[in-house]
């Protein structure tokens, strides 16, 4: 059964959604910091990882986001709690690690500080690609995969996408992609998404989709079975099939 303090905290921030510890001691009055903190562990709170963690939520409250992230008045919070975590949650996880540019678009803040300290501290690996840092997993067989994956996206690509743009793609390029797409069997054509979002990085499950008109989910979906290569190789042509072998008829001597 709750106590009084607790249920009134939790009222409290469930009324507001997010609160500063500040707002948390002037509506409690003369309740102790430690009490309000020990109430807080019981509610599950969340404190941002945005605006130095002033912000307080209850576990209950967010509704995460595939990545593990939420906002709520352009304050951040995220399932892996910190920044630091995060930012180590999202390199480890990520398909061709992040630079400092990268993961700032996605996390929304900056993120130098916490991507060189987990550096310093052997928790990621650092290698220079296209004149600028990128931050890889530490484990050599998950960051042998990324680092494939960041080469790949730097490399000219045989249909040179980029960015699908007007000022990037021609409408007759477009169109030869959409009528190689058409050819492709079912299996074929979300490999092929998936392929050419690989190619072009963050985003392009949703430029890919675009492009092609089928579900963001397709891409992504091919675009994972293609880093995992958990999918049927099938042969291009079945054993015994083909033009049946010409036997000479031998002649007697």
């Amino acid at each position: 059964m709750q106590t009084p303090v607790l249920q009134r905290i939790e009222e409290f921030i469930v009324s507001k959604t997010i609160v500063t510890f500040k707002e948390l001691q002037d509506f409690l009055g003369n309740t102790s910091r430690m009490t309000i903190i020990r109430r807080l562990r019981e509610l599950s709170y969340l404190s941002s990882y945005s605006h130095t963690g002033k912000y307080y939520t209850i576990g209950s409250i967010p509704k995460f986001s595939e990545e593990g992230l939420w906002s709520y008045n352009s304050v951040y919070f995220s399932k892996f709690d910190s920044l630091i975590n995060t930012s180590l949650a999202f390199v480890n996880n990520s398909e061709s690690g992040y630079s400092i540019k990268e993961l700032r678009d996605i996390l929304h803040v900056d993120v130098k500080l916490s991507l060189i300290e987990l550096e310093k501290r052997g928790k990621l690996y650092r290698e220079k690609c296209r004149g600028g840092y990128v931050y890889f997993n530490k484990h050599f067989p998950h960051r042998k995969q990324q680092l494939i994956i960041r080469h790949s996206q730097n490399e000219s690509t045989v249909l040179n996408i980029g960015k699908l743009s007007s000022h990037v793609i021609t409408d007759e390029l477009k169109a030869a992609i959409i009528l190689f797409y058409s050819i492709l069997d079912e299996k074929q054509r979300r490999l092929y998404a998936g392929l050419e979002s690989l190619k072009i990085g963050h985003g392009g499950d949703s430029l890919i989709s675009e492009l092609l008109k089928i579900d963001p989910e397709t891409v992504s979906k091919g675009r994972k079975e293609l880093i995992s290569a958990h999918f049927e190789k099938n042969k291009i042509r079945k054993q015994g099939a083909g033009r049946p072998e010409i036997k000479k008829n031998s002649r007697d001597n």
